[in-house]
This record gives structure tokens, C-alpha cells and sequence, in this order.
């Protein structure tokens, strides 16, 4: 038990550290940012955040299927240490991690938790496209002034947001297509083929399986309520840092989250979202004609707060792994 508390603090360690030495983040940046929230404005920030934690496990539980799904306590921990991961590591690579620790401290099937994590990320998608497609058409209505091109952006999200939610409603449909692609080709005449034509088939089936009996409709409702969470988390930390207290808070946090988010979406970005994330945050609030300057130093604050909290519920879920008993799981 010693040993295993000892390594998995030390793989929490370890991106910790690439943080501070790779992406330029000193501890002091954190704990500075902090120091200009009230005690008040971070615990209730920390809470929401906790809150988005237990939404997201629970939908990452609720596509598992009954038979393989391990208890709540087992996936919150998984999931709290694979965010740190794909926060950290370059490449979008940390998203993979949620395979390995399911595996590991839940005994999850590798193609179930695949499929879990899949299907959570097209349900992001929808739901951020469809909150980005209202704001952004209703926006022009609550403030005078605003750019036209607003109807514009808001079509691209109906549009990506569509596509979306077909490629949802018909993922394991997409996939066999996939394979039927795979077979054209003749590539399952090959050892490697074979392998990788059996697999897709097999995690065709494990989409049909996520979200089973009624739990598509209730991880969907999850993922409106997460994202609630995320426009909340920000709403709650943009008074601390300068904004004006005359504006209008709920509509530019929606545009800045959304762009913040797409942002982190692309495969080469920043170290832990830096640069690319304040980039989509500038982006969405000058559509709300925010001063560039401004929509900066609340975009890094916000960030950096962000940053401190994936932090702490990163480290808790490494100790948490680390001190539950493990189970094994079928990795094929």
C-alpha cells in the first residue's frame, strides 16, 4: 500500500513539476492570483468547481455499462486525476490516462471507458455549440452596440453543433462505417489490420453500450447541468478581478468558456492551455465588446485559479487511486 501511495504521488509530482518547468507556472503565480480573491469568492468558486467534478464522474459512471461500472468513489477518482493529466500533457496525450486509471482502480474494460469518455466529449460539444448558438444570437438583443457578425458565429455553431449531434445519435453506426471503410481498403488481410478491424468492431459495440437504458437521456441532462457549472464557475470569479460591476456578467462568461474551451480543443496548444486558452477567452468577451486589455488579465486570473483548483482535485484523486484497493479489468 506504501509503495503504491508513494508512486502515485510521485506521477502527480511529476506533472506538477512539468508545469512549473515546461509551462513557466511558478506556485507563486497561483498563490498571487489567489491572494486578490476574497476567502468568501474562492470557497465559492472551489465549490462549484467540486460540484463540475462530481457532474462529470457521475456522467462518466452513467455511460459505463451496469456490469463493469465500478462505484462512484472509484470513477471520481480516476477522473479527477486524468483531468490534471490531459491538462498538463502536451498533445491532448493525457486524455488516454482516463483509460489507465479506469482500468486500474476500477477494473473498467478498456473499450467501455473509451466509449465513456467519447461519447462525454460529443455531449460537450452539443451542449457547448447549443449555448454558444443561443448567446451569441441573443446577445444583440440584451446590449446595443454589438458586432452583426454575432448571427454569423452563431450560425457556425449550429452547424458544428448538428453535425455533432449526428455523429452522436449515430456513433456506432459512424464507426462501423469506419470499418467497412477499413475492409475496402483490405487492410484486415494484414495481422495489424485484423487486430485493429476486431477492435473497432468491439468498441462499435461498447458505444452501443454506453448510456444504455435510459442513461443517454440522463447524461445528457448531466452534461446541461456541467456545463450550468462552468458558466457559474466563471461568473462567480469575474467580479475578483476587475470586472465592472455595471456589466452584465452570465452572457460574455458563455462567450469566453465556449471560445476558451474550442481553443483547448486544438491539438497544439499552449502548456496547460496557456496561451491558447486566454486567447479564446479574448476572442469571445471582444464580441461582447470587452477592452482587450481587461478581457486579458481576468482571462489569465480566471485561468490561473482554474489551474490551482485541477491542481488540488488532481492530487486528492492520485492519493485517492492510490489508496484504494485495486481491481483488475479486461484491457482488450
Amino acid at each position: 500500500m506504501l509503495v503504491r501511495v508513494l508512486a502515485s504521488l510521485l506521477v502527480a509530482a511529476g506533472l506538477l513539476w512539468a508545469l512549473v518547468a515546461w509551462g513557466g507556472v511558478e506556485p507563486g503565480d497561483i498563490m498571487d492570483t489567489l491572494a486578490g480573491l476574497t476567502p468568501g469568492q474562492w470557497l465559492l468558486a472551489l465549490a462549484v468547481h467540486a460540484g463540475i467534478y462530481l457532474l462529470r464522474a457521475w456522467r462518466f459512471s452513467t455511460l459505463m455499462p451496469g456490469e463493469v461500472r465500478p462505484s462512484f468513489g472509484r470513477v471520481l477518482a480516476a477522473s479527477s486525476a486524468h483531468n490534471l493529466a490531459a491538462y498538463v500533457l502536451p498533445l491532448k496525450s493525457g486524455e488516454a490516462t482516463f483509460i489507465l486509471y479506469s482500468s486500474g482502480v476500477g477494473g473498467v474494460p478498456a473499450r467501455a471507458s473509451m466509449a465513456s469518455l467519447l461519447v462525454s466529449r460529443l455531449l460537450d460539444l452539443v451542449v457547448l455549440c447549443a449555448c454558444m448558438f443561443l448567446v451569441t444570437w441573443l446577445a444583440p438583443f440584451l446590449a446595443a452596440g454589438l458586432s452583426s457578425s454575432l448571427f454569423a458565429v452563431g450560425a457556425v455553431f449550429l452547424v458544428v453543433g448538428l453535425l455533432a449531434a449526428w455523429v452522436f445519435v449515430r456513433r456506432a453506426g459512424f464507426v462501423s462505417m469506419m470499418v467497412s471503410f477499413l475492409r475496402l481498403l483490405r487492410i484486415e488481410s494484414t495481422p495489424v489490420g485484423t487486430k485493429a478491424v476486431l477492435f473497432i468492431g468491439r468498441f462499435s459495440e461498447a458505444l452501443d453500450e454506453a448510456g444504455a437504458h435510459g442513461g443517454m437521456m440522463r447524461a445528457t441532462g448531466i452534461s446541461v447541468a456541467l456545463w450550468g457549472g462552468v458558466i457559474t464557475f466563471y461568473s462567480v470569479l469575474l467580479p475578483a478581478f476587475g470586472w465592472p460591476e455595471d456589466q452584465m456578467i452570465v452572457v460574455p462568461a458563455v462567450l469566453a468558456a465556449g471560445f476558451a474551451t474550442l481553443a483547448n480543443l486544438l491539438p497544439v496548444n499552449g502548456f496547460a492551455g496557456f496561451g491558447t486558452q486566454e486567447g479564446g477567452w479574448v476572442l469571445g468577451m471582444s464580441l461582447w465588446g470587452v477592452d482587450p486589455e481587461l478581457a486579458l488579465a481576468v482571462g489569465v486570473s480566471a485561468h490561473l485559479v482554474q489551474l490551482g483548483n485541477v491542481v488540488l482535485f488532481g492530487v486528492l484523486g492520485h492519493l485517492a487511486m492510490a489508496l484504494l484497493p485495486k481491481m483488475s479489468g479486461d484491457e482488450s
